[in-house]
């Protein structure tokens, strides 16, 4: 079966960021990853859980069923629709993401403030720190329904480590 995946959004998560968002985050209810991948987010989250991976067949595009948490790390091709498709599905959304493709733009803005809007970003280096194929700085950005409240900044330890060497 022929799928629709970009191989340049084909961007693994490193297992120990994925554990640390999941700790941090705490995520309770039930939970999708919508692009599996090679599980680093999957692994972590706590039961019930689902998953979509467009590699496997199951594509994120069709999942309608609300859910309480999203927790991924994203294709950023097709990070506008993504988060169209995921604002309606659930209250808590945590995607990992070069922060600047939320950030820097203000209609990706208004749809988050319209949701509720962002409550935390918690940095985690360039992509390069990943091996990712860009040097944007990476953070999980955490949205959350209803909330109108300060934006929190928190860095995950490696992160600072590798800035002061």
């Amino acid at each position: 079966m022929k799928n629709s995946c970009n191989p340049n959004d084909v961007v693994y998560t490193p297992k120990e960021w994925a554990k640390d968002i999941v700790d941090f985050f705490k995520p309770e209810g039930t939970c999708l990853d919508p692009c599996r991948g090679g599980a680093a987010f999957y692994d972590e989250l706590p039961e019930p859980k689902l998953w979509c991976e467009i590699a496997d067949g199951v594509d994120f595009f069709k999942h309608k069923q609300k859910v309480d948490w999203i927790i991924s790390n994203p294709p950023y091709s097709t990070f506008s629709k993504w988060l169209d498709h995921s604002l309606p599905l659930a209250d808590h959304i945590v995607y990992l993401i070069p922060v600047n493709k939320l950030l820097s733009s203000l209609g990706k803005l208004q749809k988050v403030k319209a949701f509720g809007g962002i409550r935390h970003i918690r940095y985690y280096g360039t992509g390069r720190d990943a091996g990712f194929p860009f040097g944007f700085p990476v953070g999980a950005v955490y949205m959350q329904r209803n909330y109108d409240g300060p934006i929190d900044i928190s860095w995950y330890p490696a992160a600072l480590i590798a800035r002061k060497s």
